[in-house]
């Protein structure tokens, strides 16, 4: 009964620290007042809440080029939580020490408990609490992956929701800025014969249509050389990539209304205070230019690299990790260890969704799951070397030593 005990301790422990992962989770992500909804009907747009967004926000003043930010914030964040890193990787090699020294006594239980599962998992738990093999410390970079994955998640959707209202509110105030002056100008003549301040207070005629028509002409046109300016492409683009904002994929460069509203997309954004003609009306030559995008009629934002290559290293990373952490503990004759089980699906799980999210959200996101795996695999196959060292240190150790005449 003692053992029993012992293994549901164990496994409450788990239960309690993955609860606090999810919690630490909710907190951080649910609890900003501004959840990723920009209003551009104002003289201003707000800047996000989320703390992650507000860290790459003020990286980004001093990078300027936003791919380049995401690739500096990710390693940062990585060199962050190294230490935490470093305790995971203590403890896989420390896990796998020590199932190399059970791993005869449980072949053997296995062999002796036979089709009793519970009794093998009752001398299980008692063998690795004897020999300190840590079952959280086996399943807990998975977690702590997953957690950090969310965070971050709802950080870069605040991040891109501000760049968007962002560029809309430029665009919108460089629209009305030269629309007005384009009309007070075509229309001076009949402004001071009416004795009028503003052309405004005109009746609608024929020669105010005209004015109107080709004020809108320009100031689409001032529209469109701000949006395309040096300054601006700096800012969204990235090596292949016309706008870092849009998914690395068939959409296009320049984001439509349904999809800057958060109607359309992976939720993206969710800008307000703009209707669906004023949107059109401003970015009118904008939408859809050849100047942002690959194939026929210009229309794809990248070539789907990103997030091929952030699937491929998040797989390599996933091996990487389990090879690690060693062989699986052998199991009762029979069954199935639900652990091991839930270990695979978690192996599989974590590169599909991540592979998901770097296909259909912001490039920005997958340059960072693309960055966050090479930084990954570059430690792991660092830790390995040292592991490597260690083993031929241990080995010296046990084998050498000075023979005694």
């Amino acid at each position: 009964m003692a053992r029993l005990d012992y293994r549901r301790k164990r496994m409450l422990a788990i239960y309690a620290v993955a609860l606090l992962l999810v919690c630490c989770c909710v907190i951080l992500t649910a609890c900003n007042r501004d959840s990723g909804t920009f209003d551009v009907s104002g003289d201003t747009v707000a800047e996000p809440t989320h703390f992650i967004a507000k860290l790459m926000l003020g990286l980004n003043d001093s990078v300027q080029v936003f791919g380049w930010t995401v690739v500096a914030f990710t390693v940062i964040l990585k060199l962050v939580l190294s230490p935490l890193d470093i305790w995971q990787r203590v403890i896989a090699r420390r896990n796998a020490k020590a199932m190399e020294r059970m791993r005869p006594q449980l072949e053997a239980l296995a062999e002796k408990c036979g089709d009793d599962k519970q009794r093998y998992q009752q001398e299980q738990m008692a063998l690795y609490k004897k020999e300190k093999y840590s079952m959280l410390g086996a399943c807990l970079p998975s977690l702590v992956t997953l957690i950090v994955f969310i965070v971050l998640f709802a950080g870069f959707r605040q991040m891109v929701g501000y760049q968007f209202a962002l560029d809309y509110k430029e665009c919108y105030d460089e629209y009305t800025a030269t629309y007005d002056a384009e009309m007070n100008k075509s229309l001076e003549e009949a402004i001071k014969a009416a004795g009028l301040e503003s052309y405004e207070d005109l009746p609608l005629t024929a020669e105010k249509a005209n004015a109107h028509n080709a004020a809108v002409d320009k100031a689409q046109t001032a529209v469109y050389k701000h949006y395309f300016s040096e300054e601006n492409q700096k800012r969204r683009k990235f090596l292949w990539i016309h706008n870092v904002f849009v998914p690395d994929s068939w959409e296009e460069g320049v984001p439509d209304y349904l999809v800057v509203t958060g109607q359309e997309g992976f939720a993206m954004s969710k800008i307000t205070g703009v209707m669906k003609d004023e949107y059109n009306l401003v970015m009118g030559k904008v939408l859809g230019a050849d100047d942002m995008g690959y194939g026929s009629g210009s229309k794809w934002n990248g070539l789907l690299i990103l997030p091929v290559l952030s699937i491929a290293l998040s797989f390599l990373s996933q091996k990487l990790l389990t090879k690690s952490q060693g062989a699986p503990p052998p199991t009762a004759k029979g069954k199935g260890d639900n652990m091991q089980a839930n270990m695979k699906i978690m192996q599989i799980f974590m590169p599909l969704m991540i592979g998901v999210f770097a296909l259909f959200y912001s490039a920005a996101f997958a340059l960072y799951t693309f960055t966050s795996s090479l930084v990954a695999i570059v430690f792991q196959l660092i830790f390995a070397l040292i592991n490597k060292l260690l083993d031929k240190r241990e080995e010296r150790k046990r084998g050498g030593g000075f023979i005694k005449v």
